[in-house]
């Protein structure tokens, strides 16, 4: 059985399967942009992610949405009231973050020089989301694994996060944290 959020698993599962393991974000207008139109693989738009600094995002896809947020050192996702997943830092990094979500735990490696996150299945698991940005990071193509139910919730996620952090990394001029990458 998948383990699909509970509250509002029929618009994750739906969209899930309409999506079929991968979609695109791209950066609205010409500047930096805290906008992204989310894109299937037909390029039609399915949603967007409209970043409000590094402690909140919100995601919206027809007439539903999640909000993301970042507060004492916890990320959380929350939709129809209810907690879609959380995460939190592994040690004194943003780029190492532990995801639970709908009873599984996942692993996740971020590279905010690379642009890059990469969520697994626990040590040595599969790959249950990828994102990968541009050059600049204007845009972003992610993968996801469609049989899992919270693969597409850690992927939106790990887009914000990825999206939010990066230009602080750039500005810093270094990785953030211990053992970044």
């Amino acid at each position: 059985m998948n383990s699909a959020p509970r509250t509002a698993s029929l618009w994750w599962y739906d969209l899930q399967q309409s999506l079929k393991g991968s979609f695109t974000a791209r950066a609205h207008g010409l500047r930096l942009t805290t906008k992204f139109a989310l894109l299937n693989s037909e390029g039609k738009n399915f949603g967007q992610l409209q970043l409000r600094g590094l402690s909140i995002a919100e995601f919206e896809s027809g007439d539903r949405a999640a909000v993301l947020t970042h507060t004492e050192g916890r990320y959380r996702m929350v939709a129809e009231g209810e907690e879609i997943l959380n995460a939190t830092p592994k040690g004194q990094s943003v780029d190492k973050l532990e995801i639970s979500c709908g009873g599984r735990t996942y692993e996740a490696r971020v590279s905010f020089f690379r642009n890059v996150a990469v969520a697994s299945y626990g040590r040595g698991g599969g790959r249950a989301a990828h994102v990968s940005g541009g050059l600049v990071g204007r845009s972003y193509q992610v993968i996801f694994a469609p049989e899992d139910g919270c693969a597409l919730p850690a992927a939106i996620f790990l887009l914000w996060h990825v999206a939010a952090n990066r230009r602080r990394a750039y500005r810093m001029g270094r990785p953030m944290g211990r053992g970044a990458t």
